[in-house]
């Protein structure tokens, strides 16, 4: 690169008052990075931005860094003044901390500190997953929406922070992390992190919505290879034309699958491929017929901020795709011995995962 001597000076005084714009090479490509700006302020990694009333807060990651992780269901606060509660499910308990162990295991591995969007107003008084046609009629309090549409719109520029970034590399993950606690109808065996056999009536599974329904998750291969377009991961799919959408979804490379190789029970993956039937397990409904396995498939957040194409709820056209996992409390979530241990395993996994299909070449501890 020809050096250009420049015609003007650049004082002490004049120095922080610019935006600096850095230039690097990667892959012989020019990639633009910039700082993070929200509201007219400059962030640097590591910062958190606060939105309404500091109810809901991004930490800001690295420009390069290709993950970003949500949390938006472990928060407690009440507001003040209170704000009422509109809904009846609870909190997902310890995801934050979850989140926090996998944030610090990815930037040890990579060197490249993650995003990460919280809230922390009670998830009955204020879920950021309701669908926006339900929002108006459900927070007629204005703490609550001004709640929920500052949770979205710090989200919305962080993607869209990252997805400018990614234009001209290779793209990134939302990670939208949950805690599910449904059972079996009797206790079950399963493995502990300490490798130890145990029995719970929880079921050891993370549920891994792409924003297809339960009914699309348990059909066939050839079935499931149409709808790429309809999930939360539609770019991945368009990126790789020649592989099933089916193996995204539950292949040995899929993310069920790479958790699976990390001990972390999923579903979809190459063993839990379908939501099967089973009285013995699930129980009868009221016409006495088996129940099936129970599964979230991904709300308003992993469908909006992934990269779904078709629907109702379309996502971004970036190279960001999105996956929500809904996590045990057995295996993942419960102490922090377990989370120890889980997030390692995550992080494993968030890895493979972004060096299979977004071609880096990062290395896990």
């Amino acid at each position: 690169m020809r050096y250009i001597q420049p015609k003007f000076k650049i004082t002490a005084l004049a120095f922080p008052l610019l935006l600096l714009v850095i230039y690097s090479f990667k892959n012989n490509k020019e990639v633009l990075e910039a700082p993070f700006t929200y509201n007219g302020k400059t962030y640097q990694p590591g910062d958190t931005v606060y939105g309404y009333k500091q109810y809901v807060k991004l930490v800001v990651g690295d420009t390069e860094a290709p993950l970003i992780l949500g949390v938006p269901h472990d928060g407690t606060s009440v507001g003040n003044p209170e704000i009422p509660e509109t809904g009846t499910t609870g909190r997902d308990i310890n995801t934050l901390p979850l989140a926090v162990e996998i944030a610090a295991n990815f930037k040890s591995s990579t060197k490249k500190r993650p995003w990460m969007i919280i809230n922390t107003i009670a998830r009955k008084r204020m879920d950021p997953n309701t669908f926006p046609l339900e929002v108006d009629k459900r927070y007629q309090n204005e703490d609550a929406k001004n709640s929920y549409l500052s949770y979205h719109d710090l989200l919305k520029q962080a993607i869209t922070y990252m997805a400018e970034y990614q234009k001209k590399d290779k793209g990134a993950l939302f990670l939208d992390l949950h805690g599910q606690a449904h059972t079996y109808q009797s206790p079950q065996t399963y493995i502990s992190v300490n490798g130890k056999t145990m029995e719970s009536k929880f079921i050891d599974q993370t549920e891994l919505g792409y924003g297809l329904s339960n009914y699309a998750i348990s059909q066939s291969d050839e079935y499931l290879d149409k709808l790429a377009d309809s999930s939360s991961i539609a770019a991945i799919a368009k990126a790789n034309p020649q592989i099933p959408f089916s193996q995204l979804l539950r292949g040995p490379y899929s993310f069920g699958g790479l958790l699976e190789k990390e001990k972390v029970m999923a579903i979809p993956s190459p063993n839990l491929k379908t939501i099967e039937e089973n009285a013995s397990l699930f129980g009868t409904d009221a016409d006495g017929k088996p129940k099936k396995r129970p599964y979230f498939n991904g709300g308003y957040c992993t469908r909006k901020y992934g990269t779904v194409i078709l629907g109702a709820t379309k996502g971004f056209q970036n190279k960001i795709s999105a996956i929500q996992a809904e996590t045990p409390g057995i295996t993942v979530r419960n102490n922090q011995n377990i989370r120890e241990v889980a997030a390692e395993r995550f992080n494993r996994a968030i890895i493979g995962y972004l060096n299979k299909w977004y071609g880096y070449n990062y290395k896990s501890r």
